[in-house]
């Protein structure tokens, strides 16, 4: 499958999983009245399974050994949850003054980038 075509299903996929994460994020943070960091940790969990499972079998179409390409995914995952979740939120909400419900787009924005070249050339690489 070509680079491009991966980079086409991974989009599909991000924005897919980012929908149903931000909605989650409004709920939580909007009318359950969570704290804003709390509620992007909790959704990112979540949508964690979402992303893995589509992106190992559509988006790049990956027959690998699963369990490395689970514990890479998952440690991908706390980096993303420390880096996007936390610090990330915080510098564009708090030190920044921007929206806490803007912000996720902003962080998502962020990971999109790194997370494409790692999940193709490193977990899903075959």
């Amino acid at each position: 499958m070509t680079t491009f075509k991966q980079l086409t299903r991974y989009l599909i996929t991000g924005f897919t999983a980012f929908g149903i994460e931000y909605s989650l994020y409004l709920l939580l943070f909007k009318w359950v009245g969570l704290h804003y960091i709390l509620a992007s940790v909790i959704v990112y969990a979540l949508v964690f399974w979402f992303s893995f499972i589509l992106n190992r079998i559509w988006s790049f179409k990956s027959k690998g050994n699963i369990k490395k390409q689970f514990a890479q995914y998952g440690l991908l995952f706390l980096f993303n949850l420390i880096v996007s979740n936390i610090l990330l939120m915080q510098l564009f909400t708090d030190v920044l003054g921007i929206d806490p419900l803007i912000s996720p787009f902003l962080k998502m924005a962020c990971v999109v980038c790194w997370n494409f070249l790692i999940y193709k050339y490193i977990i899903y690489k075959e």
